[in-house]
């Protein structure tokens, strides 16, 4: 089935407006036409126009003979993955995708270019979903290609879940101040206060606007995705798990050097490779909770019930009991998929290395930079430097809604103080066993892996446990809390390190 109207009454030139607006196609469009304007005049106009021109040859050229960034699935190079795909567009009642492609990017979307419709389904959900959760996840998707403005379709849809994230953005940030700065909640102060009021009003009203596309969309979708995946409950699991991913999924990228203007790059290739590594060890508990559960009914309001019954339990990732299985990926195909995780076009340098090949001093700067942060909330609260970073784990686990106050910069009153849970630690607690034994010349048993370290004398440790075991008794940490970590940078690199103990 198809449809050639949109969805909630909405109309094409209303929508198409709203995506120009919202998406801030607005201010290239406001350029080119100044520059046609101004083409006689301007010299360069007409090689600026030959180039936007090329540019849009290369788009359709790349849909229809690329593979944008991705791995294509093909029955012979992946034949359950495929016959997944095409069993669910049979179901949802749509003819299979024209082109199936595996990405780095911790998503399934779907994307409508030169007339050809792609499914990209990322490697990091095919890791922790289970067989009939990604056949939720996909059908889901799959269903906005049931309009013939599909592209059009997926571009209103993805504006209204960004709208309804940022309403619960702001409005929680507003409940928070509310307290102490009136102003504050309401978006009436100057700078960062005003500009936050200013996006809620307007994700309110871009909210307002789709509410009824949306409502047509999610009843359609949200029934495909308890069809595909065999009962509400399953679905609801899908999508709360994979709400979970992408935030997990970006920390791996921690430590990289970043791309600048007057630096390129690195991308490790085999990125993948360490999300199922990490997936293996354990990622420890998640950030699901009653919150989550709520924002997750807002975004598929005919599962609601399930997710309030989610909401109560652990919702956790781990690796599928029940994975559809994946070719393997080359080394070539590992750094396309990242270069578009990245958004990294192929003219541009980007150097590559692997997990293994990656230089150390990435990891140890990455952890000293945590630590650091964390002493600093420390010295200010105190109002003066802490003595070692002993007294730092006891301010974490003593006065930690302070800490967080002085994080956010807003007053103590407006964090909710919260007894030291020995199940779940402060992961800043964590962060400072690894910046100290990295400093004292341990390395990490993995750099996906931050918990887990390994000693000059191929001892291990696992910094995650160290605490949990601790119970929030600081002196039994005492040997993993060195002060040589404890020095500046600049002290930390004229000291060359040491062990633990060594003064």
């Amino acid at each position: 089935m198809s449809y050639d109207e949109l969805p909630g009454g909405l109309g094409r030139w209303r929508a198409r407006w709203l995506v120009a607006r919202h998406n801030g196609a607005l201010g290239p469009l406001a350029y080119g036409g100044m520059l046609v304007l101004l083409a006689p005049v301007v010299l360069f106009a007409p090689v600026m126009l030959l180039w936007f021109a090329v540019q849009a040859l290369y788009e359709l050229g790349a849909a229809r003979w690329g593979n944008r960034g991705g791995v294509p699935v093909t029955a012979d190079t992946h034949p359950e993955l495929t016959a997944l795909v095409d069993e669910v567009a049979r179901r949802v009642g749509v003819p299979p995708p024209d082109r199936v492609l595996l990405t780095a990017d911790p998503v399934v979307t779907v994307e409508v270019v030169g007339g050809r419709r792609f499914l990209c389904i990322g490697l990091p959900l095919l890791a922790c979903l289970d067989r009939h959760e990604l056949r939720a996840v996909v059908a889901h998707r799959l269903t906005l290609l049931r309009y013939r403005p599909a592209r059009l379709v997926d571009s209103l849809f993805d504006l209204w879940a960004e709208a309804t994230e940022t309403i619960e953005i702001e409005t929680a940030a507003a409940t928070e101040t509310a307290g102490f700065d009136e102003a504050a909640a309401t978006g009436t102060t100057e700078g960062g206060s005003h500009r936050a009021g200013r996006r809620l009003r307007r994700a309110e009203a871009l909210r307002r606007e789709l509410d009824a596309f949306a409502a047509v969309l999610h009843r359609d979708a949200d029934a495909a995705a308890v069809d595909a995946a065999g009962g509400t409950r399953a679905a609801a699991l899908a999508f709360a798990r994979s709400s979970l991913v992408p935030d997990e999924y970006d920390r791996l990228h921690d430590g990289v050097p970043r791309r600048s203007a007057l630096r390129s790059g690195v991308g490790i290739r085999d990125l993948d490779e360490g999300w199922r590594r990490l997936l293996r060890h354990g990622i420890g508990p998640s950030d699901w909770d009653e919150d989550a559960a709520a924002l997750q009914a807002k975004h598929h309001p005919a599962l609601a019930a399930a997710f309030r019954e989610l909401g109560t339990g652990p919702v956790g990732l781990t690796p599928a009991a029940d994975p559809v299985p994946t070719a393997p990926l080359t080394p070539r195909q590992q750094r396309r998929v990242v270069r578009r995780l990245l958004g990294v076009p192929y003219p541009q340098y980007l150097g590559w290395t692997t997990w293994a090949d990656a230089p150390p001093a990435w990891w140890r700067r990455r952890a000293a930079e945590d630590a650091d942060a964390f002493r600093g909330h420390v010295t200010a609260l105190l109002g003066r430097r802490p003595v070692d970073d002993v007294e730092v784990g006891e301010v974490i686990r003593d006065r930690s809604a302070e800490l967080l106050a002085i994080a956010l910069d807003v007053p103590p009153s407006a964090v909710e103080s919260e007894p030291y849970d020995e199940d779940d630690p402060p992961s800043a607690l964590i962060r400072l066993v690894e910046a100290n034994l990295l400093g004292a010349g341990w390395r990490l048993e993995h750099p996906a892996v931050r918990d887990v370290l390994v000693g000059p004398d191929d001892t291990r440790v696992d910094a995650r446990r160290l605490v949990l075991d601790s119970r929030g008794d600081l002196d039994t940490l005492r040997p993993h809390l060195t002060p040589v970590a404890h020095l500046t940078p600049v002290e930390r690199h004229a000291n060359g390190g040491g062990s633990p103990g060594q003064g």
